[in-house]
């Protein structure tokens, strides 16, 4: 398997070097960097990001992501991480959670899988981003349409929920769709559930616990 270069992102020196050697160790390229700052200079476009949870870091990688329109995958890790943390970051869009300190052939093995679905995960994500950023044309009313429409109601339903007519319902619904750059309602519903869509990894795939402190 080609293994991708692997960006390591920590503020603690020792911490970072530790894991570079790691992953030089089981034939990984690794590029580190100190800060969120000094990555965002050398973004990267493919490859694998993997960066010490501080409590702050998700957010602000996932906010680069966006900004710089690439979506390398990003795994965390930090020491006895609690499993409500866990789960927070993989909500947020972490594909995998390593506690440090880990093995070389455990890093290794998760490294491994977290390349296998790369792809399927970088997809998924701009189908996401892409979707959020085309109902946020949308105005409040016609995002109602679309919202009461992907539960099934009808233009008649919908029209009595919110008190205008059906002619008014058809006006926002034909808005609606040439917004988002549809023909059909179903394809418009499919943008409005991947819209809502938590950023995470291809196919909610369950990820593994994290390894043991040794």
């Amino acid at each position: 398997m080609l293994k991708p270069a692997v960006v390591v992102l920590d503020a603690d020196p020792v911490r970072r070097n530790s894991l570079v050697r790691l992953l030089y160790g089981a034939d990984w390229h690794a590029e580190p960097y100190e800060s969120l700052g000094e990555l965002a200079s050398f973004w990267p476009s493919a490859g694998i990001v993997v960066a010490h949870d501080d409590g702050e870091v998700p957010e602000k990688i996932l906010a680069a992501m966006l900004e710089h329109g690439s979506w390398p995958p990003l795994v965390l890790y930090a020491a006895e991480p609690e499993p409500s943390r866990i789960v927070d970051a993989m909500l947020m869009g972490a594909v995998d959670y390593l506690a440090w300190p880990i093995d070389r052939a455990q890093l290794d093995r998760r490294m491994r899988r977290v390349s296998l679905r790369q792809a399927s995960f970088a997809r998924l994500r701009q189908k996401i981003t892409h979707s959020r950023r085309l109902l946020a044309t949308l105005s409040p009313r016609e995002r109602e349409v679309l919202l009461a429409l992907a539960t099934g109601a009808s233009n008649k339903t919908i029209a009595g929920e919110l008190a205008i007519s059906p002619r008014t319902i058809e006006i926002h619904r034909a808005n609606m769709m040439t917004k988002l750059r549809v023909r059909h309602v179903g394809e418009a519903i499919a943008i409005a559930l991947y819209a809502e869509m938590p950023n995470a990894g291809p196919e909610n795939e369950a990820t593994e616990a994290p390894s043991a402190k040794r």
